[in-house]
């Protein structure tokens, strides 16, 4: 068997996506060229990393991407694409665009050529330290959400309840001053101020999070992606939410601040469009899951 080749990710990311960004998507050249050194720098930082950090931080992406191509690939190294690949400034090419389907071979595509570079990193690592790595430091920035999504890491396989023991640190306070903009007028909920790897917070958003503070709050939203794409920003939403106490139920997961439930069996796949049609699936769902999903479902009166 051929070794893993770091240089194919330098290929896929200097070459490859660029070229499908500005032939099949008219993305401007210097954009398409400025997304695939985004995604070479952020692919370097994740092989960077412990494998157990990895597999952390893919946890809130790993619901949306299983029946993602190439359709043999690992579970994992889908969310692991995702993780570098479809949440960087591809991201906001999208949001600005948007690049439509071009996203899904720009995606499929990276799954080889990443797969090569965290094998290859992983039997001789490389001093990464002087390059920026954004998902560094997140555990200890935001412990809460970090000990979530490691509970969420390790009952995912059986699906069920796992434990969730919360470590001490200090409240967050809710976003404030130039961190949040005002959403623009519409009659549309689904209307999307901010790409979704902005870093700011949309007032609605930030209401939102003022509501749960106030204690004894389930929010719904079909995946935790929702919320953010960047992953600094959604620690610090989960960080905020986990701190006061609050329940939040996606498609297939839900977080508590004492356990995390994960759908039994085949996934649901999360559908921004119909953002209820996860809690009116209840298959695989047991216990207290399966209980939050129908109360939520009947508060909304969809049952």
């Amino acid at each position: 068997m051929a070794a893993p080749d770091p240089t194919h990710i330098v290929v896929y990311c200097r070459d490859v996506l660029p070229g499908m960004l500005i032939k099949a998507c008219d993305v401007d050249e210097d954009l398409a060229r400025r997304i695939g050194d985004d995604v070479l720098q952020r692919a370097e930082a994740l092989a960077a990393l412990p494998q157990r950090a990895q597999d952390v931080l893919i946890a809130p992406f790993v619901e949306e991407v299983y029946d993602h191509k190439p359709l043999e690939s690992p579970l994992d190294l889908k969310a692991k694409v995702t993780l570098v690949v479809r949440n960087s400034l591809l991201e906001q090419a999208h949001h600005d665009g948007p690049l439509d389907d071009g996203i899904i071979p720009a995606t499929q595509y990276a799954a080889g050529p990443l797969s090569h570079l965290l094998a290859a990193r992983r039997r001789q690592p490389v001093d990464n330290d002087q390059s920026p790595n954004p998902f560094a430091g997140l555990a200890e920035r935001y412990p809460r959400a970090w000990a979530c999504l490691d509970a969420l890491t390790d009952t995912f396989a059986d699906g069920g309840r796992g434990p969730l023991r919360l470590p001490s640190a200090p409240v967050p306070s809710l976003p404030s001053g130039d961190e949040v903009a005002a959403a623009p007028p519409s009659d549309d909920d689904m209307v999307t101020v901010f790409s979704a790897i902005d870093p700011r917070f949309d007032q609605r958003l930030v209401d939102l999070l003022g509501k749960a503070a106030e204690g004894d709050f389930v929010l719904y939203t079909s995946a935790l992606s929702r919320y953010s794409r960047n992953s600094e920003k959604l620690h610090r939403i989960l960080e905020f939410l986990l701190a006061h106490r609050a329940t939040i139920l996606t498609t297939n997961y839900l977080i508590r601040p004492t356990d995390v439930w994960v759908r039994r069996g085949a996934l649901v796949k999360p559908d921004s469009s119909k953002p209820f049609a996860g809690v009116l699936d209840t298959r695989g769902l047991v216990g207290t899951h399966r209980k939050v999903a129908e109360s939520v479902a009947a508060q909304h009166g969809l049952r």
